[in-house]
């Protein structure tokens, strides 16, 4: 890969498929192995950027490659702690694929709806979800008392599924 376009091109698309790759190959593969696993993947996607097919999405790519890297690794220690058969391998790739879309899907709506809400909800769940802190002590940030913030969680909690739920079915993405 020699262009410095190519290589923006392939970091955008692997930042985006990381995280599903990664829940892949944890799923399948135990311990500090996995983080061997994803490491070669990563360098094998990056080596073979050059093959990849733009009308396949880059996520099943990946996918396809880590499982290769993921038999490849069990062939090798001949002993695994979970193994499964070829094709057991195959439907769970499949379907581990058709599922990080669906996540995918779920938070492009979540994101357009956390950008719906008022200044002051996005602050609240902020500080609750990004930040780790307690009821109390946003209460305590924000001059609340813990149950009013437990509420206003909740209300929140409950416009963001209503709102997620709705963007899904307008986009036709799985609810």
């Amino acid at each position: 890969m020699s262009c410095q376009n190519d290589q923006e091109r392939f970091m955008r698309l692997w930042t985006a498929s990381q995280p599903a790759v990664v829940g892949y190959i944890r799923a399948l593969v135990p311990g500090d192995t996995a983080n061997d696993i994803l490491q070669n993947t990563a360098l094998t996607l990056f080596r073979r950027f050059s093959d990849y097919d733009d009308s396949r999405p880059f996520t099943a790519w990946a996918m396809g490659v880590a499982k290769f890297q993921i038999l490849g690794h069990r062939r090798d220690a001949a002993r695994s702690f979970l193994s499964f058969e070829p094709d057991l391998l195959d439907r769970f790739t499949e379907e581990w694929t058709d599922a990080s879309q669906a996540a995918d899907y779920r938070a492009t709506a979540l994101e357009y709806c956390l950008d719906k809400l008022s200044a002051r909800a996005r602050k609240i769940v902020q500080m609750r979800y990004f930040e780790g802190l307690t009821g109390v002590e946003i209460g305590g940030r924000l001059g609340s008392s813990d149950a009013s913030i437990r509420m206003m969680l909740q209300r929140i909690r409950d416009q963001l599924r209503k709102c997620t739920e709705e963007k899904l079915s307008t986009e036709g993405g799985a609810a």
